[in-house]
């Protein structure tokens, strides 16, 4: 009771120094006692604090210990209270340190700072006192909120033969990747590889460069932990996916209850890593290999995470999370979509809750990388939105005639680089002097007049990916970015098979896939068919943002979502598998 009388105290005293600040500020003529309104009305706010302040110690004065005890026990005043005071902190600390653009910019900003800095000190302190006194008490209360000591599922254990065979699988799967390794022996240049590299040479650790160059820093970080070389690249990036692999494989597959059919799925996911269209990118300078890889290490210790809770996988979710995000742009929006639904998982199921911290922390690492694709000289959705006007928008004489209403500058100029890139013409946009204003247009206007346009035609936005479905999902010309070296093991089977490029084979597949899961009703009981879902539904919003994000190179830009849906359509079709065989057992 002692701490709280000397916190209510402490508050009392802090809030009447903020009134006598408001007092004894110069006067200006005009208005009651030479005050403006605007002041009083801030006057009239702190006072009724500070009432409140002393209504709570006359409270606490007259009623007995064992009342404000009861009280702070109950759980839903604790959750109240414990949240309402950080939340309150979170918003006033930043707001008083001028860190909020629409309050710093309010008139009377100079006059409400005290005041919030008076509500940052006042919730921050009542927020630590409640830590600090009702931590046994808090701690036991969170925990609801987190999935401690639910029953774990029991997994068979596999016989002898079985647990060789998964040895034998794992040791061909590395050796196969070695293999492709050393047959390549450095990694190739594309023509943005030079946009990872040079910030990787260049800036240090606590250099700005190595985070704000011209394309998302987690391929340049990881080039700056390897060093540059190609051969090490390769080595790096290869070792990383092999091992990333063998994760989701082995965390998968303990999900399967028949044991032979758990091999069976460690192997295939195993395979399915060895595709030409996943395994060529761990020899090239780009971010496509570290981003996969980043994403299958996701799944399989989300995975493992739904398995056995502990606090190092939580961890190490949100860190590989925080990188893939770094990763590439289209991560970040997709890290968003995540964010939300894991808001919706807290609200349906209690133990889940703690996905909430998961969820902020998500949109706090979003907020960040998309603060800093705004710093480069020219920010980086300049290029792919260019590449998306010119090719996609002026062809298109109705496009073409929405843009040019919103004030684009359609000149003789820009009408000769229709149908082509960016970097058509040595890069005219940028570089022409007679297209300046359509580059300041691009610039100031052109990323909102897009998204304006996406939404005024939904005919288009729909549908429009779906009739370059195969540019997206089964490009022709993928291996034309694979080193010379480069020669995939057993096309027929790991390229066409596991990973089939035919969409009519992916089509097949997921029709497969939904027959078996709705036959088996394979999601009664398992965290892990609502999580592949869940995965499978980020699908969509990364087709899309795959083809209207840009214009040029859609097939590698869409690898990552491509390899996404047939994964997905995979391990649901082996946890469906693996329903019916249990059930057909235990009948």
């Amino acid at each position: 009771m002692r701490i709280v009388f000397i916190h209510l105290g402490l508050m009392a005293l802090a809030e009447l120094l903020v009134i006598g600040s408001l007092l004894i500020e110069p006067s200006q003529e005009g208005g009651f006692l030479g005050f403006s309104p605007g002041r009083w009305a801030i006057l009239f706010v702190n006072t009724l604090m500070l009432v409140g302040v002393l209504f709570a110690i006359y409270k606490v004065w007259t009623n007995p210990p064992e009342k404000l005890e009861i009280w702070l026990a109950n759980e839903r005043h604790l959750f109240w209270l414990f949240f309402l005071t950080l939340i309150l902190f979170g918003f006033s600390f930043p707001a008083g340190l001028g860190m909020i653009p629409g309050i710093r910019e309010f008139a009377y900003f100079g006059r409400i700072q005290p005041t919030l800095l008076w509500m940052a000190w006042a919730s921050g302190a009542v927020w630590l006192t409640l830590v600090a006194a009702l931590r046994a008490s808090i701690l036991r209360w969170f925990q609801q909120f987190f999935p401690f000591n639910l029953p774990v599922q029991e997994i068979p254990r596999l016989t002898r033969a079985q647990r060789y065979i998964i040895l034998g699988i794992a040791l061909v799967h590395i050796f196969l990747q070695l293999a492709s390794m050393f047959q390549v022996r450095e990694a190739h240049w594309l023509p943005d590889s030079i946009d990872y590299i040079f910030p990787a040479e260049t800036y240090a650790w606590n250099e700005p460069g190595l985070w704000t160059h011209t394309k998302p820093w987690g391929a340049a970080v990881l080039y700056k932990l390897t060093g540059s070389s190609p051969a090490t690249i390769d080595a790096a990036q290869t070792i990383l996916s092999a091992l990333a692999w063998l994760a989701l494989a082995w965390v998968f597959s303990r999900f399967i209850r028949v044991r032979w059919l758990r091999v069976v799925s460690f192997g295939f996911i195993l395979g399915f890593s060895l595709a030409p269209s996943v395994q060529m990118w761990n020899h090239i300078i780009q971010s496509e290999s570290l981003s996969i890889s980043l994403m299958t290490l996701i799944l399989a210790v989300w995975l493992s995470l739904l398995q056995n809770w502990r606090w190092e996988k939580l961890f190490a979710l949100i860190t590989l999370f925080a990188w893939w995000i770094g990763t590439r742009e289209t991560n970040v929006y997709l890290s968003l979509m995540t964010a939300g639904i894991l808001v919706l998982v807290g609200l349906f199921y209690k133990r889940q809750c703690f996905y909430w911290a998961v969820s902020a922390l998500l949109v706090f690492f979003c907020y960040v990388n998309i603060g800093i694709s705004e710093v480069p000289t020219l920010p980086r959705w300049l290029y792919p939105l260019t590449n998306t006007v010119l090719h996609r928008i002026l062809p298109e004489e109705e496009f073409r005639g929405y843009f040019e209403y919103f004030g684009m500058p359609v000149t003789p100029e820009l009408l000769a680089l229709s149908g082509g890139f960016a970097h058509s013409e040595d890069f005219a946009v940028y570089n022409n002097p007679t297209l300046d204003d359509m580059e300041r247009w691009l610039y100031r206007k052109g990323k909102d007049v897009y998204i304006q346009f996406l939404i005024a035609h939904p005919v288009y936005t729909i549908t429009s990916p779906w009739q370059h479905v195969d540019e997206l999902l089964a490009p022709s010309e993928l291996l034309n970015y694979a080193p010379d070296k480069y020669s995939p093991v057993m096309v027929w089977l790991f390229g066409e098979a596991f990973f089939p490029n035919s969409l009519w084979l992916v089509l097949l597949l997921a029709l497969l896939a939904f027959a078996l899961t709705v036959r088996s009703k394979s999601w009664r009981g398992s965290p892990a068919f609502w999580l592949v879902l869940g995965f499978l539904v980020l699908f969509f919003p990364h087709f899309y943002l795959a083809w209207h994000g840009d214009a040029a190179e859609v097939g590698r830009h869409a690898i990552q979502a491509s390899v996404q849906l047939r994964l997905s359509l995979w391990l649901l079709l082996w946890l469906a598998l693996d329903t019916i065989v249990s059930q057909a057992k235990q009948n």
